[in-house]
Parts: structure tokens; C-alpha cells; sequence
């Protein structure tokens, strides 16, 4: 019965295009995807070696040396064949398993047991005969322990299901199916030539779940960038959900150059890439000094995450030393006149920090935990300290805070020079929790921007601003309007114009009673509806303010953009404001704002000459320490009444 070879053809040029390709786009790189490679080369050889078995015997009458041959091909198929179900076992060891503590599985006699027994009945064959025959005459015959081998493989794949039954909750569902698919597919094509022997298409269909593991599993795109030859930040919150799994420990240096961003914009995209590539060869040079077994992986945030696997390695201490040397060598890729600015720290996971999602966001913060000037600490300092403490629990205090309202608004005073009073006020948000006590607004109100608990901490400040300003006389007490910050999650919602006419008339307070404050940056990334809302409650009598003008790349086309009727100097320009290029910023911009019929509020003023530089440039507004820090509402109104002296005109 004449074999049909070209399903093998088939299968040699699809394995063969899929090394290549990891090959030629650098994606070999990693344990996982250089296992993947063995598994392949193995089966390409194994393909070669089938071809030449099933080609030689059926040239009979079979010379000596085609004889010869006609074994050789035969013992290399059947041992490269059961040894890629050996290294299928491993690579599905890489995948479920952490991949630095793989030593640890592979010492499990399960491993290597059935193909030890395969290899040594294969090898007995040589003297029993038992397993196939070979002669000039007949040709190739099965022989009746051949199906001893076959019950051996079929260990391996009840081994392997087994490996993957047991890590099926914590691995994709796609990637788990498709690991799982190799073994029904061999039992399928096994089938298939048992019933037609002719049909070679073991090989194939060995071929084709291979192509599904590459896409679908191994997925090298997707764990690793190419034109930096590193695995990235999805590899790695990969390999510690199975150190969380697994309950291993591993140690990792967080690398974040806290700077990446503006050096990037400048480099470029290449050249940035370029040197992340050279940094982490160096990092990778000095692992390889230690004699330690490491991982490097990057997040294009600018981290870089590397795992050393050895549990008695003195990660702190090699750290400790490698600074100046890490420092130098960071220097060294200044040729631009750039320098990374970095910061370092050390951990063990899950002693150091027991989940992977504490893991992740300390990664994201520990910069700025860490005091100024300072590169490195390890993470068992930094964990203890309140501020991570706070940063790690904050969903937990948003979540109380709203739920058991412990939000208050606080005030702090405007002063106006010209009517020598105290004519409004910024309304600022404070959070006191019961188990950290006063949380910095900057600390909880990004989180909250980043969550959906901004709508209701805004939903908060707006009720209770409108509630104050409802329950006041304001002539009274001498204010005309209070300022409100408003965040760009708020104003892109389609109902906010809405919601202030709600809260307008359900308290009955006028709209030139209320001053909404945004910033440069939150209209610079505004959408067409945020522009819309604040078209709207413009129109409606409510003024609009620029906060923290000064900071970011101010222009007067956003100033005319916008329906402003007050802008706000940020206090990093008031800071300024005793150097001669300082003053002259300073005066131009009140004259030019006043020039276009523009107030202006002049923030962080601290001291009285500060206060009396602006007043003869003719600020309109002062607002800082030196009158008053926010104080909660009661003492708010304490403070109007006795330094208002009379109401503020109309």
C-alpha cells in the first residue's frame, strides 16, 4: 500500500515558515517562546525522520545501506516523536507554571518517567525484535509491543490534561483550549491512519495545533516588543498571576525612569526603543555577573520589572552595590544631552506585597512614596509607611467615604484689594477617614477621577456648595460668588448643564452666585460636549474661571476660546515673583488680562510683601496662606464676620 507523503511535505514547510518567523522577528526570545521553538524543531525533525521511514522499507528488494538507513530513520521516529510529547509536557509546565521556579516541576518523576520507558523498550527493540522489524524482503512489519509505546504516549497525554485541569481557573479560556485541543487532535489523526494507513496525517494535523498554540497561546506579539527584543508588561502580570497561584516566591527590581514620557517625546519612538533595548542589556549584564536566573520585562510606562527566581539570592544587597554602576551607565546613554531619571526599588512577591494587584499599583506609585532625591529603597520601608498604605486602600476609603458621607467642604477666603474685603471663596473637598484620618486631596481626587467615584464626589461638592450659598446671606457676609472646581469627568457628562439648572432652581440661588473654576489641562483634552456645558452655564449667568494659568503651555487663543471671566495665577509664577523676569511675567499678564476685560486671581500668596508687589501691579483678587488655609464651613463664617467689616457692594 503506497503511503501518501505530501501530507508530511505539508507539514515540514508549515513548521519551517513558523520558526522562521519567530526567528526572523526576534519573538524567540523568553522561556515560554523558546520552548515553543524546541517543541517545533522537534517536530520537524520528527517529520523528516517519518518521511524517510515510511519511504526506504517500500523500495524492496531494501539493499544493506538502504537497510541501515531504514532503521536509523525508524529509532529516530519513534524517539523524536514520544520526545515531543516530553517537551510538549514542559512547555505546558511554562505556561501554567512559573517559569524561574520550572526546576522545581521538573524534578517531578512524572515528567520524564514514560518516555524513559518508551526510550528503553525502543532500544530494546534492537535485540528482541519486538517492537517493529525491518528486512529486505517484507519491508517494515509492526511488532506486538509497538502498542506498549502507544499505551505510554497516551500517559503522557492524560499527564499533560491533567497539568491543565488543575490550572484551568487562573489561564484563559482560549489559550486553555487550545493547549487542551493537541491531544484529542493526535488521538483524531492516530485514528485516521490506523483505519487508513496510507494516510500520513499525523504530522499535519501535529502542524496545525501547533499554528493554533502560536496564535492563540503562545501569541509572541502580544508578550514581547520586537524592536526592543524584551517581553513586556503583559508577560509579566502573566508569570505573577502564577507565582499567585502557585504560591511561589520570586524577587523583582522595579526600574521606573520617571522621566520616559518627555524623553521619548523628544527622542522619538526608535530612538527611545533604542536605548530601553541598551538599558536592559546592561541590566541584564549585571544579573549575569551575579550567576542569577532573571527575566527583564518592560512596560511602556517606562518600568522595567526583572524576576530573579533564587530564594537565596540577596537581591537588596546586589541591588545596593549596582547603584553607582546603574547610575554611570544610564549617564552613558546621554548623547543627546538627555538623561533618564530613575528610581529603583526592591521586593519579595507575595511576602513583600501579597496580590498581584497591590503588586501592580505599587510598581505604579512607589516614585513618588519615596523622598526626593533618593534612587532606591527597598519595598519592606516603603509598605509601612501611611501614604502607600493610604494609596493601596483608596478605592476602600472612597468607597466608605461616600457611602458613610465623609466628605466636607472647606473654604478658603479671596481677598479683594480693591474693596479691601473678603469677596469669595474657592470651595476645596476634604476626606477624613476614621482609619487614616485627613486623606491630601492629592491623593484621593485623582484616584477618584481614575474610578467612577468622581460623580459622586462631584454630585457632593455641588450640592453642598449650592446648600451653603442657599442657607447664607451672602450680602451679609460681605461674598458674591463662591468657586467650584469642576473636573473634566463632570463636564463631558450630556446632563451637566442640566444638572446645575436642577440644583440652581431646586435652592433658589442666583447663577452670578456661583464661579465654576477648570483648567488649562482638562479643556486642552475637553470633547465638544464639555465645550457645549460650559457654553451653556455661561450663557444661564454662571462665570467661568481658568485655574492655574501659568503651568502648562498657556496661550491667548484658550483664553479667548473659553467664556471666562476670571483667570487664575498658579503660585508656581507667583513664586517667581522675586527675580526681575519673574515680575515683568507677572505685571504683563495682569495688564494684558485687564486689557481684555479679564479678573484675576493671584494664587499661593504667603507674605505681606508679596502681597503688596501685587497690589501695585493692580491684581484684582489674592488668595493664599497669608490670609487663611480652607477652613471647614463654621469656621468659614466665623472668619468672614469678624474681618468683613461691611457687605460687599453690588
Amino acid at each position: 500500500m503506497e503511503k501518501i507523503l505530501y501530507f508530511d511535505y505539508c507539514a515540514v514547510i508549515l513548521m519551517f515558515a513558523m520558526l522562521f518567523a519567530l526567528i526572523y522577528r526576534r519573538l524567540a526570545y523568553g522561556t515560554g517562546n523558546k520552548t515553543f521553538v524546541a517543541v517545533i524543531i522537534c517536530m520537524i525533525l520528527t517529520t523528516f525522520f517519518d518521511i524517510g521511514m515510511e519511504t526506504l522499507p517500500r523500495l524492496k528488494p531494501i539493499s544493506d545501506n538502504r537497510l541501515f538507513w531504514a532503521h536509523f530513520f525508524s529509532y529516530g521516529y519513534f524517539l523524536l516523536r514520544n520526545a515531543s510529547n516530553l517537551f510538549y509536557i514542559v512547555f505546558i509546565l511554562v505556561i501554567i507554571k512559573p517559569v524561574l521556579k520550572l526546576n522545581k516541576y521538573l524534578r517531578v518523576p512524572l515528567v520524564y518517567a514514560p518516555y524513559i520507558i518508551i526510550a528503553a523498550v525502543i532500544l530494546s527493540n534492537l535485540f528482541t525484535g519486538k517492537v517493529f522489524t525491518i528486512t529486505a524482503t517484507e519491508g517494515y512489519s509492526r511488532g506486538p509491543v509497538l502498542n506498549a509505546i502507544y499505551v505510554l504516549s497516551l500517559c503522557y497525554s492524560l499527564i499533560g490534561a491533567g497539568y491543565l485541569m488543575t490550572s484551568y481557573r487562573y489561564i484563559e479560556r482560549d489559550r486553555w483550549i487550545i493547549l487542551l485541543l493537541q491531544y484529542p487532535l493526535t488521538f483524531i489523526s492516530i485514528l485516521i491512519q490506523f483505519l487508513h494507513p496510507e494516510w500520513l496525517v499525523e504530522m499535519i494535523s501535529m502542524g496545525i495545533s501547533l499554528l493554533l498554540v502560536l496564535v492563540l497561546v503562545v501569541k509572541p506579539e502580544d508578550t514581547m516588543d520586537p524592536k526592543i527584543g524584551i517581553l513586556n508588561y503583559k508577560s509579566f502580570l502573566d508569570e505573577m498571576h502564577k507565582y499567585s497561584h502557585s504560591k511561589d516566591s520570586v524577587s523583582i527590581v522595579l526600574i521606573r525612569l520617571t522621566n520616559s514620557y518627555q524623553v521619548r517625546s523628544y527622542l522619538g519612538e526608535k530612538k527611545f526603543k533604542s536605548y530601553i533595548t541598551r538599558i536592559a542589556r546592561q541590566i541584564d549584564s549585571r544579573f549575569a555577573y551575579y550567576g542569577q536566573k532573571r527575566n527583564i520585562y518592560f512596560d511602556q510606562s517606562g518600568c522595567f520589572f526583572i524576576t530573579v527566581g533564587s530564594d537565596s539570592f540577596d537581591i537588596e544587597g546586589a541591588v545596593s552595590k549596582e547603584i553607582e554602576t546603574f547610575k554611570a551607565q544610564m549617564q552613558d546613554l546621554s548623547e543627546f544631552g538627555l538623561r533618564f531619571e530613575e528610581k529603583i526599588c526592591t521586593l519579595r512577591f507575595p511576602k513583600d506585597i501579597p496580590d498581584v494587584n497591590s503588586l501592580l499599583h505599587f510598581a505604579a506609585v512607589f516614585p513618588e512614596i519615596m523622598s526626593p532625591g533618593v534612587i532606591y529603597r527597598p519595598a519592606s520601608e516603603l509598605v509601612t509607611t501611611k501614604d502607600f498604605k493610604i494609596r493601596n486602600s483608596m478605592n476602600k476609603i472612597l468607597d466608605r467615604a461616600i457611602k458613610n458621607r465623609q466628605l466636607e467642604m472647606y473654604y478658603q477666603p479671596i481677598y479683594s484689594i480693591k474693596e479691601k474685603s473678603f469677596v469669595s471663596a474657592e470651595a476645596l473637598i476634604r476626606l477624613k477617614d476614621p482609619e487614616f484620618g485627613f486623606v491630601p486631596p492629592g491623593l484621593f481626587i485623582p484616584a477618584a477621577e481614575q474610578g467612577s467615584f468622581i460623580f459622586p464626589i462631584g454630585d457632593f461638592i455641588l450640592q453642598d456648595v449650592f446648600r451653603f450659598v442657599s442657607e447664607n446671606n451672602f450680602k451679609d457676609l460681605g461674598l458674591k460668588y463662591i468657586e467650584v472646581n469642576l473636573s473634566v469627568s463632570q463636564c463631558i457628562q450630556r446632563n451637566f448643564s442640566r444638572k446645575i439648572f436642577s440644583l440652581q432652581k431646586s435652592f433658589n440661588i442666583r447663577p452670578s452666585e456661583i464661579n465654576f473654576e477648570i483648567t488649562e489641562s482638562a479643556y486642552d483634552n475637553s470633547s465638544d460636549i464639555m465645550a457645549e456645558n460650559i457654553r451653556k452655564i455661561s450663557e444661564a449667568g454662571f462665570s467661568i474661571s481658568l485655574d492655574d494659568y501659568g503651568t502648562g503651555y498657556s496661550n491667548m487663543q484658550r483664553i479667548l476660546d473659553i467664556p471666562l471671566s476670571i483667570v487664575k495665577i498658579d503660585k508656581s509664577l507667583v513664586d517667581t515673583i522675586n527675580t526681575k523676569k519673574g515680575r515683568t511675567v507677572i505685571k504683563n499678564t495682569i495688564s494684558m488680562m485687564h486689557d481684555i476685560d479679564m479678573h484675576l486671581v493671584v494664587e499661593g500668596i504667603e507674605t505681606e510683601n508679596v502681597l503688596n508687589t501685587l497690589d501695585g501691579m493692580g491684581a484684582d483678587y489674592i488668595q493664599g496662606f497669608y490670609f487663611s488655609k480652607p477652613l471647614p464651613e463654621k469656621e468659614f463664617l466665623e472668619f468672614l464676620k469678624k474681618n468683613n467689616r461691611k457687605p460687599a457692594s453690588d
